[in-house]
């Protein structure tokens, strides 16, 4: 059975919601934007989708003619930030800027959500999309995906990977891989970074994106056993695809805009249209490229279908695989 693994927007019947009437102080005619815009996004300072933030918030505000700032509010997997857009005045003057995993998969690690993922908060478009490299240390005895399940295979439970936590997108992904291949491997969890240990051998294998994993693999310090995207990396296009081995397996993370529910469609219609043409920009594509990412675009409806597979498929592999965070 088709499997995939992607990564941020909301479901089908979210869309619904931007077909009400505008917001009273739309329709009386006051001017948007006419003050600052809030982008929030639920990373720290520098991390992940930050760094993108503040690319589109540079530009988005002079499309827009006014300041756009970034706020950070990480924490409680990504249910904080999205939680503070999710109760914002659906008025066009804050976004939230993050992977679909606040409503692909926080709602089936947690237990109490403080925002409704189907209801609350309303696609914009999904902005970029990358796969990560499964990596080993570079003294672990395999040179690709068929050597690594035979030697898990005779080792069961043995062979380590690292994640960035449980439930996150590196421990579903490896998750999915092992459903896949009929192994079993050993997790570690790591709150932070676990490339010190992955590149000094007290742990084996990585899941990585792009920006954290191509330089130690040009340098021979990791080895990249597979792409998890849908095509191969242009960075790395010697790398094979998870699905080349294990068709329709495919895990991609991607980052895209919400505002709030009941914001007023004009102000949606000319958000999508603004952040489109940033994210199709060369400047932009430029920089997206050199991540090792693609640019998307896509229409609100697109995304909230893209989330509502995304849903399903990780529930099942959440529930299949009795995973929680509290």
């Amino acid at each position: 059975m088709k499997k995939q693994l992607i990564h941020s927007l909301i479901a089908m019947s979210a869309v619904l919601a931007m077909s009400g009437t505008l917001a009273p102080a739309w329709a009386q005619g006051a001017p948007w934007p006419s003050r600052p815009i809030r982008i929030i996004t639920p990373t720290p300072v520098g991390v992940g989708s930050d760094i993108f933030a503040r690319a589109y918030a540079d530009r988005l505000g002079r499309a827009l003619q006014t300041p756009v700032v970034v706020e950070n509010r990480p924490g409680a997997l990504a249910s904080i930030g999205t939680d503070a857009v999710a109760k914002a005045a659906p008025d066009g003057y804050t976004i939230l800027f993050s992977t679909s995993n606040p409503f692909t998969m926080t709602p089936f690690l947690l237990s109490k959500m403080p925002y409704d993922a189907k209801h609350d908060l309303v696609p914009v478009t999904q902005a970029l999309k990358g796969g990560s490299f499964i990596v080993a240390n570079s003294a672990v005895p395999v040179k690709n995906i068929p050597e690594l399940v035979a030697l898990a295979k005779r080792e069961p439970g043995k062979i380590s990977f690292a994640s960035y936590g449980s439930g996150t997108t590196s421990h579903l992904g490896f998750e999915l891989f092992q459903e896949a291949a009929g192994i079993e491997l050993l997790h570690v969890p790591y709150k932070q970074s676990a490339a010190p240990d992955l590149l000094g051998g007290q742990v084996q294998l990585g899941f990585e994106p792009p920006v954290s994993a191509l330089a130690n693999i040009k340098s021979g310090r990791l080895k990249a056993l597979a792409y998890t995207g849908s095509k191969r990396s242009p960075a790395a296009p010697d790398v094979p695809t998870l699905s080349e081995t294990y068709p329709g397996v495919e895990v991609f993370t991607w980052l895209g805009f919400w505002v709030p529910a009941k914001t007023p469609p004009a102000i949606v219609e000319r958000l999508h249209k603004e952040i489109v043409a940033i994210t199709h920009s060369p400047e932009m594509v430029r920089l997206i490229n050199e991540a090792g990412l693609d640019p998307i675009g896509s229409t609100p409806a697109e995304a909230a279908a893209a989330v509502e597979r995304e849903a399903q498929a990780m529930g099942r592999l959440i529930k299949a695989k009795n995973i929680r965070i509290d």
